[in-house]
């Protein structure tokens, strides 16, 4: 006999059940699946106040209630068909989004339990649901009929959690959804403005597989009032928007989001084929091959487009650089002249968005080389970067000597000797992880964020004392460490390490310097599976934190949880107290190798040739058996 866990629902629905946003969008988008015309939403200004969500769909009976709302995982399209059935024989034509039967459960995320009214045929029935355990992981506590004329559903909760914020809610409804004249959303008597596509500048059907075509649209956001969140790549299937736009999906890169048309454009790809590639609470879409193959076609669209903005602009730069550098050019041989002109279409052809300055560094450092004629690897080089790392070459030729360049390239070589031991290190089941692993991510902060990449960030005696406050005496491992005072933000455990560090703020009331930006790393043992359990615990570890009143009243928290794998968990989570990101060391290293603009790939072959023991060596400068560095 199979039973259920009383908490079965939300560790199954999580994303749904824990995030007012989908748990509100879920049930805007239940009511057009249901063929309604107008939502009215009601939110409260506190907790313990209703939030109420009624539309005009075509309702249920008492045997489609229990049939769909309470069968786990109802296939929406599967049993009512790919579109949405309108009441009174409307002949309006929409795509339904539900799949999957899970978007009902939203109201779980504020109580655990709420009330249906639902009426049609003249009879209106209502029922409370609420969770349960044993043989249902939620049941009918409360049903009664009444008779009511017309269609409708009305669905209603007392918020005992996640209170939803009003205007944030509003901002996210109009986002998620499509304009559609025949289909209307209020909150609290307000109207909301869906979205449209207002600025449009380019449109044109476009096949992303042999099977698959979709509308690609180009939105310029100087004639329109997009917000800087909307940027980027943004998918729309069936009129309804799937995550958030972004310059970035799966391993793919479209545009660098800190470039100016990153800031000023929004591509707008909208495919009813796509939708069963969508993940049940529309966040994502599954990774797959199929949609690798999707955001390939769109990235070439992408760079397409970005050309042929730039194409005019590109040729008078070209002009103007080589007109600057007319006297040094005249130096040059025939070859040299021409040698010039193909790295100017080199350069530009790669980074059609390159700006005067980054070109004419690069020119100029072209030109001195050939002068030389010592420079063919520089050239090969110079020819391949990017705009970033133009920019940083001019300020290498502008600003820096040699001992500042000698510097730089040192810290670089020493953290992609880092990211390289991390990776040969994480999967390894003989490593010692405290000693050589965890050392090498607990010193590396820029792992987390650029953000961390300071020397402000110290170990501070109040926070360490209320760290280890966390843990009982058998939580520890002492054994592990020599001396714990060399490290006194290292917390050694039985299944992990943890550090604490934070910059620090004077606080104005008692002129007393106090923790400020809070940066807490757990490091799990190898093979480390991280599940709903130490999510738990690292909120836990920041709510703490937080109630120890030894903080900065501004200060923020960040918990980053490191293990070799990740459960059926979100990755990402904010709470009153900070934030909890899960990741893996693998994603560390992927990171890592984006941020150093993928020189560990350029240079493979050099730290291929170098031994385990010496990678070790100059990364870390001693062995970590006998102490653990700063």
């Amino acid at each position: 006999m199979i039973t259920f866990e009383e908490n079965y629902i939300f560790r199954n629905n999580r994303s749904i059940t824990s995030n007012e946003d989908i748990a509100l969008t879920e049930s805007v988008a239940n009511a057009w699946d249901a063929g309604a015309h107008n939502v009215s939403i009601t939110i409260p200004n506190k907790e313990n106040g209703q939030i109420i969500i009624e539309d005009d769909g075509i309702g249920m009976s008492d045997d489609e209630f229990k049939s769909r709302w309470m069968t786990l995982n109802y296939d929406c399209q599967k049993r009512q068909g790919k579109w949405a059935i309108f009441p009174d024989g409307d002949k309006t034509k929409r795509i339904a989004y539900g799949r999957n039967g899970v978007g009902r459960h939203g109201m779980l995320c504020f109580a655990n339990s709420y009330k249906v009214e639902t009426w049609k045929n003249g009879i209106k029935n209502t029922y409370v649901i609420a969770v349960s355990s044993g043989d249902a992981p939620f049941e009918i506590t409360m049903q009664e009929t009444n008779h009511k004329d017309g269609h409708g559903t009305r669905i209603s909760v007392f918020v005992e959690r996640h209170l939803p914020n009003i205007e944030q809610i509003t901002d996210v409804l109009s986002a998620r959804f499509l304009y559609d004249p025949n289909f209307t959303v209020m909150i609290n008597k307000q109207k909301i403005e869906l979205s449209q596509h207002k600025g449009l500048i380019l449109k044109k059907d476009i096949s992303l597989t042999d099977s698959i075509k979709a509308k690609l649209m180009i939105v310029d956001s100087t004639q329109t009032a997009l917000k800087s969140q909307q940027h980027g790549v943004a998918f729309w299937v069936a009129g309804r928007l799937v995550g958030k736009p972004s310059w970035s999906y799966g391993n793919t890169t479209f545009l660098d989001g800190r470039l100016q048309p990153a800031k000023r454009y929004t591509v707008i790809v909208q495919s009813d084929d796509l939708i069963n590639e969508v993940m049940p609470d529309w966040t994502g879409f599954f990774a797959s091959h199929l949609m690798s193959s999707v955001y390939s076609t769109v990235k070439n669209e992408v760079d397409e487009f970005m050309k042929s903005i730039m194409a005019e602009q590109i040729q008078e730069l070209k002009q103007d650089v080589i007109n600057e550098s007319l006297d040094d050019l005249d130096e040059l041989s025939l070859t040299g002249k021409r040698d010039v002109s193909n790295f100017l279409e080199n350069v530009t052809e790669r980074n059609p968005i390159i700006s005067k300055e980054f070109l004419k560094a690069a020119v100029d450092a072209f030109i001195i080389t050939e002068k030389t004629k010592n420079g063919s690897i520089l050239l090969s080089q110079l020819s391949q970067l990017s705009a970033e790392e133009i920019d940083t070459l001019s300020d290498l030729l502008t600003t820096w000597d040699v001992n500042d360049i000698a510097s730089v390239l040192n810290e670089i070589d020493k953290r992609i000797l880092v990211i390289e031991e991390i990776e040969k290190l994480y999967r390894d089941p003989k490593t010692d992880e405290l000693h050589i692993l965890h050392p090498l991510v607990l010193n590396a902060r820029w792992l987390f964020g650029a953000e961390f990449d300071s020397l402000m960030f110290v170990s501070n005696s109040t926070l360490s004392t209320v760290i280890k406050k966390l843990f009982k005496d058998n939580d520890y491992d002492l054994s592990m460490i020599t001396n714990l005072q060399k490290r006194p933000d290292i917390v050694c455990l039985k299944t992990s390490s943890l550090s604490a560090v934070c910059t620090e703020r004077m606080d104005q009331d008692s002129k007393l310097m106090k923790p400020d930006q809070i940066l807490i790393v757990e490091l799990k043992r190898g093979g480390f599976s991280i599940g709903y359990g130490e999510v738990a615990q690292a909120e836990n570890y920041v709510r703490q934190i937080r109630k120890s009143g030894c903080l900065h009243k501004k200060a923020e928290i960040d918990a980053f949880v490191v293990g070799a794998e990740i459960g059926d968990i979100d990755t990402e989570k904010i709470v009153d107290s900070g934030r909890i990101h899960i990741v893996t060391y693998g994603q560390l290293v992927d990171t890592a190798s984006q941020k150093l603009f993928r020189l560990r790939d350029q240079l493979k072959q050099h730290y291929d040739s170098l031994g385990k023991e010496s990678i070790v060596e100059k990364a870390l400068g001693e062995g970590y058996q006998e102490k653990i560095k700063v």
